[in-house]
Parts: structure tokens; sequence; C-alpha cells
């Protein structure tokens, strides 16, 4: 006999719907689950099944190569109208399976018992069932076991309907985030435009290379997969290759930057660090067109710390103008602040044949290069 539609099938679907789970590839957690309550019931075979609008669909299962079964044939029809575990100790006996065609007389089963997977609504998406080929009886532990491994698989899906909603939220946070800082963006670059003083002038493009860095990131964090991880050779990659618009012809730039991880506010801090670097080494290192190279390198190093190091060819020692001194020095406390923030060690060195600043730190915790 069909089970009759339950009689919220509409909003029963809709919950069923929000788990995303229908057609995903199975996972070790509702296997061990399935294994589990088979184990314990003494039963041959085991379901995790989710009862769709025309179909039940086993995310999971034991005893049976099928992934899906008509849902006139669903014997879990019955269960989820249940107020509790619906037992049917000889499917031959019982109104409800004994014209099954497919569950009784082509696979055989003679016995069933199912608990329902309910979200904290109270709406039944599917079940958790053993069934077995011959007429018997669970003891009342393995029904007390089975509601509670029925519990257990509901808190898996709701753990990963959680999840999966912080990461869409996130994304769209990061998105709305970069857009508002592009459109600061813009309005900072307007108003630089029409500042004559060198010191202001400065102080705006160092507030631009900043948000450059920021929307960078968060245009990294929108693209991938982790909530606060920072992929980051991409994310270096790019803001490097802003910088490198605003390099002169006489000037490039040349990277070596190992993929691994950081922590989004690392990421940050590096970037700043690395966007005051290449930027005072445009502007100072190679005046009168005079032609050099910026070489960045961001490694693991076999101690466990991060090191960044940005090197110019360059004038390197030389006498400085007061002007251009309180420029770089706004340039250097942006750094000072930046690896201040992540506990970092910053070094200058000045020589004859050019400039280099390494920044120095241990990360709170990071992915090794490949």
């Amino acid at each position: 006999m069909q089970a009759p539609l339950h009689p919220d099938e509409d909003q029963r679907l809709s919950a069923l719907d929000a788990y995303d789970m229908i057609e995903t590839p199975t996972e070790s957690d509702f296997d061990d689950i399935v294994d589990l309550a088979s184990r314990i019931c003494e039963t041959p075979v085991s379901l995790m099944s989710l009862l769709d609008k025309d179909r039940q669909w086993f995310k999971a299962s034991v005893g049976t190569d099928t992934d899906s079964t008509p849902r006139e044939n669903a014997i879990c029809g019955h269960t989820i109208l249940q107020d509790d575990l619906l037992e049917i100790e000889d499917t031959l006996n019982d109104p409800r399976t004994w014209d099954n065609q497919l569950i009784v007389e082509e696979h055989g089963m003679r016995f069933y018992a199912g608990v329902q997977l309910r979200t904290p609504q109270g709406l039944p998406i599917g079940t958790l069932c053993v069934l077995d080929d011959k007429p018997r009886k669970l003891t009342e532990f393995q029904r007390t076991a089975l509601r509670t491994l029925a519990n257990q698989v509901m808190s898996q899906l709701e753990l990963r309907r959680t999840l999966r909603n912080q990461e869409i939220l996130r994304g769209e946070m990061d998105h709305r985030v970069k857009n508002s800082l592009q459109t600061v963006q813009s309005l900072i670059r307007i108003y630089a435009s029409k500042v004559s003083d060198p010191v202001a002038t400065e102080a705006f493009a160092a507030v631009d290379r900043r948000l450059t860095a920021v929307v960078a990131l968060h245009r990294e964090l929108h693209q991938s997969s982790a909530v606060t991880r920072v992929r980051m050779q991409p994310f270096l990659s790019g803001i490097l290759a802003h910088l490198s618009q605003t390099c002169p012809e006489n000037v490039r730039v040349t990277s070596k930057i190992a993929d691994f991880e950081l922590s989004s506010a690392e990421a940050t801090a590096v970037a700043v660090v690395l966007s005051e670097c290449v930027a005072n080494a445009i502007k100072h290192a190679f005046p009168d067109n005079r032609a050099g190279e910026i070489s960045i390198s961001f490694q693991y190093e076999p101690d466990g710390s991060v090191r960044l190091s940005c090197a110019d060819n360059g004038v390197g020692k030389t006498d400085t103008p007061s002007e251009v001194a309180a420029m770089t020095s706004l340039g250097q406390r942006i750094m000072d602040a930046s690896a201040q923030q992540i506990a970092a060690t910053l070094d200058r060195e000045a020589q004859n044949d050019g400039y280099r600043v390494t920044m120095t730190f241990t990360p709170v915790a990071t992915g090794r290069p490949a």
C-alpha cells in the first residue's frame, strides 16, 4: 500500500531542499552511522533515506547497492507519518507492506524498523531504517539506539547546513565590503588628483595602497572556500600586478611567492608592508630613469617562520632631501604599525647597491607549501 502524502508535504519538501543533500557524494560520517545501526540492530540492511517528491534517495546504506527507489515503494513514506519509530515485524502480515513488490517480493525483506529524520521544526525529511530478510522484533535497547543514531544524523545535517549558510553569508559580506571599499578608493583618488602638496599626495597614495590590499583580501576570501584563510600566492600576485602598473618602463618587478595560507589579519599586514616597500622603491630607488629591478620573495623558513623580502638594486645609500624623507617616514610608520599587529620583525638595510626590507614572523597557523 502506498503511503499518503504528509499533511505538510510542501513544507516538508522545502525543508529537505534546504539541506541540499540529494545526489551528494557519500560521506564517512553518515556511512559510519548506518553501519553502526546495522550492527546494533543485527540486520543485513540499513539505510539513511531522504524522501523526495517522487523517490527516496539513500545518502548512506549497508547491504544494498541501490541508491534510490520510487516513492510508491518506500516503506519510509509510512514512517514519516508516525509520531515515533515504525516497526513492522513481518512485512507479509502488515497491510502497509504485504503488496510491496520491490521490497517484499524482489528483495525479500520481511522486517522493517525506521525512525524519522526530523528537523528542529518537526518536519520529517527521511528516515534511518533497518531491514531484515526474516521476521523479527527489536529489543528496547535497539529501538533506543536507533532513535539516538537518527538524532546524530540530524545533528550532522544541521551542522552542514549551518556551515554552508555561514559560507554564503561570508561570501556576500566580502563581496559587499569589497565593492564599498572600491567606492571609497575612487573618492580618495579624485581628492588626491586635486592636491598639490607632496606630503598630502603621498598620504593619499598610502591610503590608496592600503585600500588596494584590503580590497584584494576580500576578493580572495570571496573566491575562497575558507572562512578566514587566505592563499598567499594568488593574493600577493594580485597586489603585485596592481603595483606593477605604476612602474616606469625602466623598472621591473620580479617575485617568488610560495603557495601556502595565512590568516586574513596576517595576509593584510604582509600586503601592506609589501605595497609600501614596492611603492617606495619605485619612487626613490631609480632616479633619472635609471634601470633596475625590485625583487620580492615570500617563503616559509625551516624554523616555521615566514619571511618577506623586498629588495631593489637602486641607489641605496644616498642623501635624501627633507621633503622625500618625510614621505619615506610615513611609509615606514605604516609598515611598522602593520608589522606590530602580527608581532613581526622588520629589518631595513641600505647599501651602496640597493635597499632591502625584510619582514619575519611566526604565523598563528598556516598551510605549508606543497
